[in-house]
């Protein structure tokens, strides 16, 4: 029977690191240069748009951005052109106003004659004649008076009324009208009396005299519609016995 020779622990430890399977695998592997293929998820997976979209893209914003400027300049050219129809609708209404315009009447005190103050009877009452002259100064307008009162004031109190007429005034035009004045009393103040009986000497009397009328001014096809207007005299008279005069007035009418 043949021997078995003993191998020797080196060639058995040759052995078993020389079988292919019995490497140890190291402890940091080593990757190699070289292509490799990475798989992402779908959902994962960001697309990056193409140059031209954000051309169009800028396109839009400018587009819009041009709208905007337009509707601007439109707002803006809208609110200046209604100012200046205001404003120009403005001065003309202006204009026409001063040159149309129409002044106050003036009015003047003529005379004033007083009747039966010595009749003796006792339901008689004095009455107050009074002469107005009545001026329209304007050039185009004319003017219509409507019926008003008159007042007479002696001493700062009412002494006799009456009704002013109505009637129309041309432009340009004076006209004298004729009044009536009723007393209030039957007894003349003290110093209308006196002023009345004195022959040789004159006294001098103080009135004054309102006027409480509705007037219309037009001008061609252009009325000014009715205006109150209110006229106040101051006058005094020399005597009131014979030949009565005006010695100063000063009458001043409002409207």
């Amino acid at each position: 029977m043949a021997e078995r020779v003993p191998v020797s622990s080196c060639e058995s430890i040759l052995e078993v690191h020389d079988h292919p399977y019995s490497v140890a695998a190291p402890v940091h592997p080593i990757f190699e240069s070289g292509t490799y293929v990475i798989q992402v998820p779908k959902d994962q997976i960001y697309r990056v748009p193409p140059p031209e979209n954000a051309l169009i893209i800028e396109e839009h914003r400018n587009e819009g951005k041009k709208k905007e400027s337009f509707c601007c300049s439109c707002s803006l050219c809208c609110f200046f052109s209604i100012a200046i129809l205001i404003i120009i609708v403005a001065v003309v209404l202006a204009l026409c106003f001063a040159l149309l315009k129409p002044q106050n009447p003036r009015f003047q005190v003529q005379k004033l004659v007083v009747k039966n103050q010595l009749s003796g009877k006792s339901h008689s009452r004095p009455e107050y004649d009074i002469t107005l002259q009545v001026h329209n100064p304007n050039g185009r307008s004319d003017i219509s008076y409507q019926q008003g009162v008159i007042s007479l004031l002696f001493k700062q109190q009412n002494i006799a009324t009456g009704k002013f007429p109505s009637f129309h005034q041309k432009n340009k035009s004076s006209r004298d009208i004729n009044t009536a004045l009723e007393s209030s009393n039957s007894k003349l103040p003290k110093d209308i009396e006196s002023s009345m009986r004195s022959s040789k000497s004159k006294v001098n009397v103080s009135f004054s005299l309102e006027i409480n009328v509705t007037a219309r001014m037009k001008t061609s096809s252009f009325g000014t519609g009715n205006a109150k207007v209110l006229v106040k005299c101051n006058f005094t008279v020399d005597t009131l016995s014979k030949s009565t005069r005006i010695l100063s007035q000063e009458c001043q009418t409002h409207r």
